[in-house]
Formats: C-alpha cells, structure tokens, sequence
C-alpha cells in the first residue's frame, strides 16, 4: 500500500472503527486473501479488546500489498456505506469529472440542511454562546486529528496557467508580496456524510475536494485537507495550524465545504457531529488578535453552503442602501495600531437566504466555477476580479426548475490587490 493511502486510514482511523462492523471486516479479509488466519489470530490474542483489535485490524490493512486499499474499498461499498465515502474521495477509481458547458441543465442539489433541526446543541447560538461553549467543550474531548500537509499529487482537471513574471499592478493601488517560495496555505474543510444520518450525504463533494486540492497544489499552496471531522477536531487543527511553522508565507486560504444555513444575520455551518460552526467564528480565529502570524498578509476565506432554502428563480428585488456618516478630528494624529479585522476577503457560494447549487456528478457550482477561472485567469488577474468572473460563470448555470445562483463577497479592509502568481519565484536577495 502507498504512503497516501496508508495516511488515509490512520486520519480516518476513528471513523472508519465506527462505521464498520468487525468480525464482517475480519471475514471479508480473509476471504479475499487480504490477510491469513494466522495473521488475524495473532492480532486477536494481543488485544485486549475488540475495538483495540477493530483498530490493529485497519493497521494491518495498511501493512499489505499495493491492491489493499482497492480491496479494502470494495469491501466497505459491499457491506459498510458510509465508510466507503469516507474513503472514496482518496481513491483512484475512474477519472475526475470536469464538465464547462455552460447551457447544459443540471439536476439539482443543494447544500442544504432539511427543515427540521436544532440550534441549540452543543451550545448555545442564539445567546453568542457558542464559540465559548465549544472552546470549553474541546478540553473534556481529546481529539485525533493532526496537521499534515496533503501528502500526494493528485490528477489536474483544471490545468493552471502559469505566468512568466510578477503581474502589472495599479499604479494607485499596491499589491500583497506573493513572490516568495512560500506562497501560501489554504486549509480544507469537506463534510460530506454526517453522524447519525442528521444531514443527507453530499454526494458530489468528493469531487469538489479533488479539484481544490489539485488547483491549489499547482498554484504553489501547502494543501492540508481534511474530510468529516467534528467539531473538537476543527478546533484541534487550527489550534495546532496556528501555532505551526507554515503560516510564514505569503497568503492565507480557508476553504469549507458543508450544509449550513442563515439565520438572524448570521451564517451556521454544520460538521460532522451535527455541531454548528458559526463564520463570524473562523474569521475571529485568523483576525489580527487572535493570530500574529498573518498580520497584513492577505485571508481569503471560501463559504461553500447554503444560505436559506429558498431557491433563486431570478425574480427582481429591490434594495436598500444604508449610510452611516462620521466625522475625522483633523488635528488628532493618525493611529499606529492595526484593526483587528484587515486583509480578509470572504466569498460566499450564494447570497443570504438562499440555496447554493451541487452537481452530484461535477460537484458544487461555486467550486466547479471557481476552479475552472482561476486555472484560466489566475496568471495575469487579481483575485478580486477573478471573484467577479466566477460569479458571472456560476450565475450562468440552471436547474432543470430554471433555478440559478449568485455568489456573494465580502471585503474587510482587503485594500491591496492579490495577485497569485502561479509558478513565478522570486530569487531571493544575496548578501
């Protein structure tokens, strides 16, 4: 078995004991001469107990020949579902889809939460609670996962343009730096299944996680990417990213992928354990406070979900413009500190209240669309404006129900433009 698939099972250890059953798993392997008799007896009288032995199970697995993983996949698509898709975005079964015509109809499926749920566990929302609950929670749970950059390659569908020299800038607005080697680092989130059956599967999802890992790995990005994890173990990874060497580069991406909803001015995301994650609550983890690391380096955060349930059927609305006016002491001397909330760019799949799209063949219109302009334009254009042309491509998608999609950004003191720069280096100054 290759070092991918290897770390594959033991990131997903926990999950994979939990949603199998043992001695099925026991039996399955050897009749399909994955293990010996031998070699299982002698896991069963060093464990103590079965799930010590459902665990070593899965570590000998990893111990076999180059086709375990395939056979161990097929195993779970017989007999144990959701851990096949837990394992089936890593697999190297068939191609990736890649599909840009853009009059095509596509079936319709949402990254929406069904009508009836709570918002009030683990914490409490409504009263702000939340985040603090959490922090709190996380110290009872120990969690499993650890930071590792995403340790393989994968296939390109989108093939990214690669430029021969730093973009040309506005001469009235500067630019971040984004020449160095270490380019950036974009952490991602896909929740595809859910505990308990409290969301339906993400069908599709695997494949938006695909496709982003292999657009950011050719952009020069760090990859970590992690698949169905609760909320302790969110929690655990960023602590652990923020206290990590990696942040010394350039720019910052945070990337999640799941069912969520709006509610009262707000945007709830769900993990695995059916906790809710709040957006106002990532953006404080990485704001200038709370992480040092990336003062004045450029944030862009990418909210793949569900808004509300309505779907957009392009009827015209009206809107309201809102001011609010100040006025500057000129004799005061401007401040030397930093707001807590600068260099942040926030993207949205869709605008508050309504559903965001999923093609449960090509993946999600959002990352379908972004992936697709970025590998086309990142090379000579900025990222706001690569948002710009992302949205005009995903707003050109329908349903079979003529539903459509509009993104939505958000900008807090996001005053430099960001070119990506792909595949250009800057040598570094000798002394």
């Amino acid at each position: 078995m290759n070092f991918k698939d290897r770390v594959v099972i033991n990131q997903n250890l926990e999950h994979l004991v939990n949603n199998t059953n043992y001695n099925v798993l026991r039996n399955e392997c050897i009749h399909r001469n994955m293990l010996s008799q031998t070699m299982v007896s002698r896991i069963e009288s060093i464990a103590p107990d079965e799930i010590t032995r459902h665990k070593k199970l899965f570590e000998k697995i990893t111990k076999r020949g180059p086709k375990a993983f395939d056979t161990l996949l097929n195993i779970c698509q017989q007999h144990f579902a959701k851990a096949y898709m837990i394992l089936k975005p890593y697999s190297n079964e068939g191609q990736m889809h890649s599909t840009h015509n853009s009059q095509r109809v596509r079936s319709v499926s949402c990254n929406v939460a069904p009508k009836v749920y709570s918002f009030r566990a683990p914490g409490d929302v409504e009263d702000g609670k939340m985040g603090k609950n959490l922090a709190s929670n996380v110290l009872v749970e120990e969690s499993k996962c650890v930071l590792q950059v995403y340790p393989d390659t994968l296939p390109v569908t989108f093939s990214v343009r690669l430029c021969t020299g730093p973009a040309e800038t506005h001469p009235k607005v500067p630019a971040y730096p984004m020449k160095s080697r270490n380019r950036g680092v974009v952490l991602i989130i896909n929740i595809i299944t859910f505990d308990n059956n409290s969301h339906t599967i993400r069908n599709g999802a695997d494949i938006d996680g695909r496709n982003l890992i292999s657009v950011f790995q050719q952009l020069g990005f760090v990859v970590f990417y992690y698949q169905d994890i609760t909320n302790h173990e969110y929690l655990d990874l960023v602590h652990q990213l923020k206290e990590s060497e990696h942040l010394s580069c350039d720019c910052f991406v945070f990337y999640i992928l799941s069912h969520g909803d709006h509610r009262k001015g707000s945007d709830f995301i769900f993990l695995r354990d059916n906790s809710i994650l709040r957006v106002e609550n990532i953006l404080t983890e990485f704001n200038t406070v709370n992480c040092k690391r990336l003062v004045r380096k450029p944030k862009l955060f990418f909210i793949s979900i569900c808004r509300g349930l309505q779907s957009d059927q392009g009827a015209i609305r009206s809107a309201m413009d809102t001011e609010h006016d100040g006025m500057m002491d000129p004799n005061k001397p401007l401040l030397s500190n930093i707001a807590t909330y600068c260099d942040m760019l926030v993207c949205y799949a869709t605008v508050p209240g309504f559903a965001a799209h999923r093609d449960t063949n090509t993946g999600s219109w959002f990352v379908e669309s972004m992936c697709k302009i970025w590998s086309e334009h990142a090379h000579d254009t900025d990222v706001e404006t690569l948002m710009k042309l992302v949205g005009e491509h995903a707003a050109s998608y329908r349903t079979e129900t003529a539903a459509l999609q509009t993104i939505c950004t958000e900008q807090r003191g996001f005053f430099k433009q960001l070119y990506l720069n792909p595949g250009y280096y800057e040598l570094p100054t000798e002394i």
